[in-house]
């Protein structure tokens, strides 16, 4: 009997000791989430997130990838998608703004974009820029807008950190609408660079039909992303421009929101 517990006890104790060291050498997982994602600036994930970029402290990378809502946009009758309601939920600010002291340049990947829509693509993002900078109100704190200024064309069709602010067409995951990547500076919360890279898998056009995204609907929201908005997706945003989702045949984010238009002009 003295046998057997004293081999029990030496179990017990190694079994102890084990348990401490691996304690001591796995992370306590409740804490993960105040562990710093780094990624490589010539390698950022595809994945909805802020990233601290290795070997680069002064700067940050968010991702947004703007995709549809499951089953949401299959359910929605043509008479509710095509509609622009109003809403005035003031959509929130991600951290950072695009500079006023000099013209924002943006290059266009044009022979990216599907057939469908590939002749107005210079128009619907000029037309989408405008509307975002018109909202912005001038007064005391506002001095000066943002300019967008179109920089011609180029044949990059995935974003990376190379001095270009792009906009094109290129392959995303299969379920993104459209993604915007903002790199920005973390001591002034200034936008050093930005792409969008919208799905060219999916069918695209540039009206309200249950069978196509509207191109222009899913390119001003990204292009909100380029202005510091952030996504929103609780209920009270289902008519914003800045809500999170996408629809088939949706054309209610053309037109900027006064929640929208209020969040805007927080940030500048």
């Amino acid at each position: 009997m003295k046998k057997f517990l004293s081999i029990t006890f030496v179990f017990a104790f190694i079994a102890t000791l084990l348990a401490a060291s691996a304690s001591a050498s796995i992370p306590n997982l409740l804490n993960l989430k105040s562990i710093d994602k780094i990624v490589d600036i010539s390698n950022i994930p595809e994945i909805s997130g802020d990233f601290a970029i290795r070997g680069r402290q002064d700067l940050r990378v968010r991702v947004f990838v703007h995709g549809p809502k499951a089953g949401n946009h299959t359910q929605q009758a043509t008479s509710l998608i095509c509609e622009d309601s109003r809403s005035g939920a003031v959509v929130g600010g991600a951290g950072w703004k695009l500079t006023t002291s000099a013209p924002v340049k943006y290059k266009l990947n044009q022979s990216s974009a599907p057939s469908s829509v590939r002749s107005s693509v210079p128009t619907f993002v000029s037309t989408s820029f405008n509307k975002w900078t018109a909202a912005i109100t001038l007064d005391g704190t506002t001095s000066a807008k943002p300019n967008l200024a179109y920089d011609g064309l180029t044949s990059v069709s995935r974003s990376r950190f190379d001095s270009q602010n792009i906009i094109a067409w290129g392959r995303t995951n299969r379920s993104t609408l459209g993604a915007t990547y903002i790199w920005y500076y973390t001591a002034t919360g200034i936008v050093a660079e930005v792409d969008t890279i919208m799905n060219n898998r999916i069918s695209w056009n540039l009206t309200c039909s249950t069978g196509y995204y509207n191109a222009e609907n899913i390119m001003i929201h990204e292009l909100g992303h380029w202005f510091g908005l952030d996504d929103e997706y609780d209920s009270p945003y289902v008519e914003n421009t800045m809500f999170g989702y996408g629809s088939k045949g949706e054309i209610k984010k053309i037109s900027p929101e006064q929640g929208d238009i209020d969040g805007l002009n927080i940030i500048y």
